[in-house]
Parts: C-alpha cells; structure tokens; sequence
C-alpha cells in the first residue's frame, strides 16, 4: 500500500500537484488563447491512412490543426485524476481530500473526498456570513464524495461535518476570486435563511449564469457563458442555452445538461438552434424553443427524447396559423415565441408569442390552436372564435410579454412587459419614458373563452423593455424579475437613443409572499433574461419524500453524450471535384473546432456564398455549405458524422478556392 500523503487543511485549498497541473494548464490556454465564448475540440492522435499519390498535394503545406479543445475529455481527464488520488491517499474523515471547482466550470464549489470505515450518513453545514447557513445530509456509504454549493468567493468558508455517529470535523475552503457582474443593492431583505434557495439568473447578453442570495452575495456561478433561459431539471442538474453557434445571432446551437459543479452530462444540438426557453415534461422530455428553417424564425416548439436526443414532436406555429391566415406569417419574426410550458392539466402547449402581444395555447395532440390571450387587433376577424374576450374590471391584454405558467385551476402567470412588440420598429428611449410593466395572473376559462385579470404588480418602475420573468418558488412565493429595466442614467432627451442602443440597464428581482409584502428586493447592475429561485442542491426535484441526498454519481466517458437532430448536409465529392481544389490560393482562415463543429470568425457582405470542404490524402472529399449566399445565416459544419480520417480544409467562397491551411482530425 502507498503511504498516504498528509493533507493541511489549514492552508489554503487542498489540491494535488496532478490535479494543478492537468486543471490549470489547459485552462490558460482556453481561456487565453481561444474564444471563451466557443466549447472547442482537439483531436491530437492521427490515424495512418494511405496516401492517394493523387491528392498528395494536400500535405505539400505545413498545415495546423484547427484550433480546439474537447471539454467533454477534459472534464473525464479531471474526474480520473481525482478517483486516482481518492484510491491511493484513501483520505480519511479526519483528513480529507478537498477539490476547489473540480470540473473547471464553477469556481465557487468544491467536492470533499473521504473514506469512511462503516456506512454512514454524513451531514453537511455549510456556514453563511448572515446566519444564512446551508444544511444537507447525505446517504451512508464508505466513500463519500460530497459536492460542496454556496461558498463564497474571495472569503475563507467554514464547512462543518458530522457523521451518523457523532463525530464533527470542521474545514477551511477558501474560495480566493471575487465574481461580480456589478454592484447589487439589497432593497429590501427578510432577514430569513433561505437554506440554500437562491435566485439563478442568467443573460441574453453573454453573461454568467450566477446566483444571489437575499443579502446580494454571489454564491454560484459558471465560466463558461452559457446563455438565453434554463430549466431546472427534476434529477438536479440545470439545463442552458449551450455557447455553440445557432443559425442565427439569437440563437445557440442547442442546449447542455449539467449539475452545479459543471459537469457536462448531454449536449443537444438543434437543427434550428435554440432561443430562450425549454421545459421538461413529465415524462422527461424536453420541450425546446427553435426555428424552422424557412422563411420565418422563433416560431417552432419541439419535443425532444431525453436519452436519444432526436425529435419526437414538432410544433410548427407558423403552419399552425398559416392555415387559419396566411397573412399573419408573412414577416420574419412576427412571432417570437419566447417561453413554453407544458398545461398537463390540458394537455396543452402554452406559448409566450411576444411579437403578436399574446399567449396562445396548442393542443398538444392535434397541434389546433385552444385559445389566445391577445388583442383581435393583432390577429384579425379569421381568429374571432380564438380569442378570449376580456371580463371583469381593469382588463387589459399583455404586450411584449414573456415567462408563462398555468396551474391546474387555470390560474395563467405571466410578465407582461408593457411594451408593443407588433412587427418591430425603432423606438426613442423618450417614447418609453412612461411605459410600465406587470406581473399578472388571468383566469382562463377555456369552456365560454373568457378571460379575467385577478392580480397585478408593477408600474412604471419596472418597466422592463426586453427579457424578464415571473415564476414561483417551492413555498409559493412571487418572484419577479424586471430584467432590462432602464436605469436613472438614461438620457432620454438624446434623440439617438433607441431600445436598442439602449446599454444603461440593471435588473430587478423581488419576491413576494402569499399576502404580497415583498420579503426580499435586489437590485443588480447587469440584465437578467430569467430568474429562478430554487434550492442549489435540488433536493424537494430529487423527491417528494427523500430526506437525504445521493453521494455524487461515478462520472465516466459514456455519461457524456451528445445528440444531433441536424441533417447531414453534406455532399460527398467526387474524384474528379475533389480533385478540382488542387488549383487553390492559400489563406490562413481563423477557424476553431468547437467540440465538433468546424466555425469561422468571418466579416463578410450577404453576396458571398461559403462552403468548407475537407479533403484527406486518401482521397476522400466532403462539402458542407456553410452560408448561402444573400443570407447572413450560417450554421457551423458538423463533423462527427464524417468518416475518420484526417482532413484538409479548404474554402470555397463563391468561385474563389482557398487553402485554409488547416487540418482537422475526425475520430
């Protein structure tokens, strides 16, 4: 047996050489070197194959590989080190292994590693500044692997032990960054411990997904900026907005799977990427938010196979209305949907569509359309017998709005963001001086299509332009999030201010209780696309009736998947065009590999039609369109589905052959 090696606890962080050297090297190279806002891959180990005498002239340059970075085998490289370390120092409960951010995702978490000599529970506290700490139990096993949340950054955290048995064992993580996305004025604070429920946000505009708690400390977040919504999954981990490219600058390629630590589990590529939301079903699939890959964008809902990643359901909406009146569809974003939720009471799609000012139920089924919350005006008389007439006092329909949810007793939430997205235009920030926006809660009756306004919060000082959300907590509370609101410091007399060029904004997040007082206020510099306030560990997801947390799972290669519902678009060349590129000219494109997908950093007017082709010196040729020509569309070239080798790259913008003088390795 080796010697175990003796671990300080009361230094700084506990992290072995090995772990260092494998965790910090390659991140300085990402984060340096390479695009933060790409997840890259590179494949080092060539397969021989034979050389075609034929195409020999593609290695006649010195080419490089193009540039990338699997994370996906990082992030197995790092956990096989840490079983390897847990194996020979078997750290004891006495002596632990500690791993600050073990996944190189979320420095402000750690895994503490131990063995213990009986199956035993452990309980975990960890110790908050404001008399806020976070307490979880964990199962009895000998090997304990416990995921620590909620640590603050920039501060020496006290993390306190205790086993089954009763022995205590006090530790020191010092998290040493400080992570902020501006100051965070606290309103108005409770005072309460919240246990770890914290309110996740994250941005449209390429920001952190983070978490606060009541008193405005940041107690999580992610490096990789992942964007647009998330949903939190009932196993516990978080779905995201992946920092893949979309066909569109709204747009991410698809969405990533991963727990509080950043660890990876599935990546779902979407053929019309994927823009602002998803849910999760109760069958545990995926409802995504995409585009369809015509005319219109923002306009298409589909369901997703959780463990296969291919479609099983498919909402178009724009065929859903074209059919009633084609005239409605005939603008390109004259949609917009921007959150989904599934009324299982129903069995219906409801849909925020922020364009049309409105919220439009789908039976799920038929795809027919139930009802629609919104003004006739946007619709037109083909959609009388849709729309739901308003009744009671001080109705009014919503505009612009976002983030919807349906209870069983037809109690509809939404944000209504007071602003008239109907076919966009430019508006002066003076113009919305006086907007306001609202939480509301309608009561829909399907049966005579009526619809009642029973709650509201908000006004003018939460006017919020784009973004924002309006949610529950687990207790029930409110929690509101003015996402874009305007600042004090816009100038609205400048006659060159519009919504869009518009960057004084900040983010209001409030939560109120089942009487409406209001418990907390933040008040953050920086925009929110969605806030959710839930537990950092998950555990009322995990369970209804669970009482202790699992120990954290034996990650390996094959928990990483990766799905693709996207079309092979290649053309496999012939012998005579492939060897048509031999007469090139040579340019050296700024092309990165991310993770499988082959992206260029191209600034180009809509005449020039791009396509990659890849060559080997074996002789096989693949083309892949990479924009269409009056189109500022593009879609990163998939390569995985290509047959192994490695490939050459070239360029093919219109008739102009170029020698990217790169190669990329498919394995």
């Amino acid at each position: 047996m080796p010697k175990k090696s003796k671990l300080n606890i009361n230094k700084k962080i506990i992290i072995t050489i090995a772990v260092c050297l494998v965790i910090i090297i390659p991140i300085i190279v990402y984060f340096l070197f390479i695009n933060p806002n790409t997840k890259i891959n590179k494949n080092s180990n060539e397969d021989s194959e034979v050389v075609d005498p034929d195409f020999a002239w593609v290695q006649e340059n010195e080419d490089n590989e193009v540039d990338g970075f699997d994370f996906y085998t990082f992030q197995d490289t790092l956990w096989k080190v840490i079983q390897t370390e847990y194996n020979q120092l078997k750290p004891s409960f006495d002596d632990p292994l500690i791993i600050v951010d073990p996944f190189a995702s979320s420095p402000q978490t750690a895994l503490v590693l131990f063995n213990s000599d009986i199956e035993e529970k452990i309980e975990v506290t960890i110790k908050g500044k404001h008399n806020d700490d976070i307490t979880r139990t964990f199962e009895a096993t000998k090997d304990h692997y416990i995921p620590i949340y909620g640590l603050y950054g920039g501060y020496e955290n006290k993390v306190i032990l205790k086993t089954e048995s009763g022995r205590t064992k006090e530790l020191t993580i010092k998290i040493d960054d400080t992570y902020s996305e501006g100051n965070v004025e606290v309103v108005k604070n409770s005072g309460t411990n919240d246990n770890g429920e914290f309110y996740f946000g994250t941005s449209s505009l390429g920001a952190s997904t983070i978490a606060y708690d009541s008193y405005g400390e940041v107690r999580w977040y992610l490096t990789p900026t992942y964007s647009k919504g998330m949903t939190m999954l009932s196993n516990g981990h978080i779905l995201l907005g992946a920092y893949s490219n979309g066909p569109d600058s709204a747009s991410s390629g698809g969405v990533v799977e991963l727990d509080m630590l950043g660890r990876i589990y599935h990546e779902y590529y979407l053929e019309g990427g994927y823009h602002h939301d998803g849910y999760e079903m109760p069958n545990g699939n995926l409802l995504l938010l995409t585009s369809n890959d015509g005319y219109t964008s923002g306009d298409e809902v589909v369901e997703l196979d959780r463990e296969s990643g291919q479609v099983v359901k498919d909402f178009d909406l724009s065929d859903i209305v074209s059919k009633i009146d084609s005239n409605i569809t005939n603008y390109p974003t004259w949609s917009w949907i921007n959150s989904v939720y599934y009324d299982a009471n129903n069995k219906a799609l409801i849909l925020s569509v922020r364009n049309m000012n409105s919220i439009v139920s789908i039976d799920y089924d038929t795809s027919n359309i139930n009802w629609i919350l919104g003004d006739e005006k946007y619709w037109g008389s083909a959609f009388d017998s849709y729309i739901l007439k308003g009744v009671g006092n001080n109705f009014s329909y919503t505009l612009g709005n976002h983030s919807v949810s349906m209870d069983e007793n037809g109690y509809l939430s939404v944000f209504d963001n007071g602003y008239n997205a109907f076919r966009e235009s430019t508006q002066s920030c003076a113009s919305l001086k006086n907007n306001a926006s609202y939480a509301k809660i309608y009561k829909i009756n399907a049966n005579d299509k009526t619809a009642e306004l029973v709650w509201s919060y908000g006004g003018q000082e939460l006017f919020s332009y784009a973004l924002s959300s309006f949610n529950y907590t687990s207790s029930g509370n409110k929690v509101i999030n003015s996402g874009w609101n305007f600042t004090d410091d816009v100038n609205y007399d400048d006659p060159n201010c519009t919504q869009f060029n518009n960057y004084l904004y900040e983010s209001f997040i409030i939560e109120l209780d089942s009487n409406n007082n209001i418990v907390n206020e933040l008040r953050i510099d920086s925009s929110k696309f969605e806030v959710v306030k839930d537990d950092i560990y998950n555990l009322a997801s995990n369970s209804v009736n669970k009482t202790t947390l699992d120990v954290i799972p034996n990650y390996s290669v094959s928990e990483i998947k990766v799905s693709n519902t996207r079309n092979n678009t290649y053309t496999e060349l012939s012998r005579e065009e492939a060897l048509s590129y031999k007469q090139n000219n040579k340019m050296d494109y700024a092309l990165v590999n991310n993770n499988g997908y082959v992206s260029a950093n191209l600034s180009l007017s809509s005449d020039h039609e791009i396509s990659f082709i890849f060559i080997s010196a074996s002789g096989k040729a693949y083309k892949f369109l990479y924009r269409a020509k009056d189109s500022y569309t593009t879609t990163d070239a998939y390569i995985y589905d290509l047959p192994k080798g490695k490939y050459h790259v070239y360029v093919l913008d219109n008739d102009t052959i170029y020698d990217s003088l790169q190669y990329v390795n498919v394995q």
